[in-house]
């Protein structure tokens, strides 16, 4: 996300429909916070300048490109350096988190604990900025479900203190043919990665990874593959682009024009063009 010099603003946004995610970006915000805590676990990230957290009588400063977590019930206090800075934050429920984390570990009970200030982590910081990206851009339920799984995921095995291991599933195979043949039956239909993964009989992160570890694609990445090819079926039957996109499931013309491009590399106009060519 761009900046623009002078130019105060904070907007916040409910991110998940299936998750209860919440988040907020700032823009040039020199506003300082005294001592408060929330309830959930905030997770934030320094698009430029720097912001400064007390907690436990320590300040430490977080610059610009670096990432911080907060723990529920923290107390602390946050400010700018030098002026004013730009952030995003993720706010999550400790019940979200605490059932990602036991989903992992395979244990009934399983809290997760952060401590480190800053976050160095060029991996967790392009998760943190595509989950942004697809809650900005992406209509699907599905594909802003796996960019947030993989975010908080991430987040847990790596940076989380006393952090759960990964427990062997074994392998799959039926439950992801049963997936992968209810996506291509129903996609048309806007899926969540709760329902697919209740048709594998798995928790949602260990659905997501052994669906990729198999197909090698993201269930939302295979959902599209899906409705492009029934997109170029309709296509070569005549139907309009507008049509094409309702029947495929995309949210408007603009965006199945996008994903179609996307996959195929040229646009559905262009497509249509090149059969009658033919």
């Amino acid at each position: 996300m761009k900046t623009h010099a002078g130019k105060n603003s904070v907007r916040f946004y409910k991110t998940s429909e299936s998750m209860n995610i919440s988040a907020v970006h700032g823009e040039n915000v020199a506003h300082g916070f005294p001592r408060h805590a929330h309830d959930v676990y905030c997770i934030g990230y320094v698009h430029q300048g720097s912001r400064i957290i007390r907690k436990n009588g320590i300040s430490t400063v977080i610059p610009d490109g670096d990432l911080f977590v907060l723990n529920p019930g923290e107390a602390h206090e946050c400010s700018s350096l030098n002026g004013a800075h730009s952030y995003s934050v993720i706010c999550t429920g400790a019940d979200v988190m605490d059932a990602l984390s036991s989903q992992i570990s395979g244990k009934d009970s399983y809290t997760s604990y952060f401590r480190d200030l800053p976050i160095h982590d060029n991996s967790l910081k392009t998760l943190f900025l595509r989950f942004f990206q697809v809650m900005k851009d992406s209509p699907s339920i599905l594909e802003r479900d796996e960019a947030l799984l993989a975010l908080l995921s991430t987040l847990v095995l790596h940076h989380s203190i006393n952090g759960p291991e990964l427990k062997n599933t074994g392998l799959h195979d039926d439950a992801m043919i049963r997936v992968r043949e209810f996506i291509t039956e129903n996609y048309a239909r806007d899926l969540s990665l709760k329902q697919l993964s209740g048709i594998a009989c798995l928790s949602p992160f260990y659905f997501q990874r052994i669906f990729l570890e198999t197909t090698g694609v993201s269930p939302h990445d295979y959902l599209v593959q899906q409705r492009i090819r029934k997109a170029k079926d309709f296509l070569v039957a005549g139907s309009s682009l507008a049509q094409v996109a309702q029947d495929t499931g995309f949210a408007d013309q603009s965006h199945f024009t996008r994903r179609f491009k996307r996959l195929t590399g040229i646009t559905p106009g262009a497509f249509c063009r090149s059969i009658r060519q033919f």
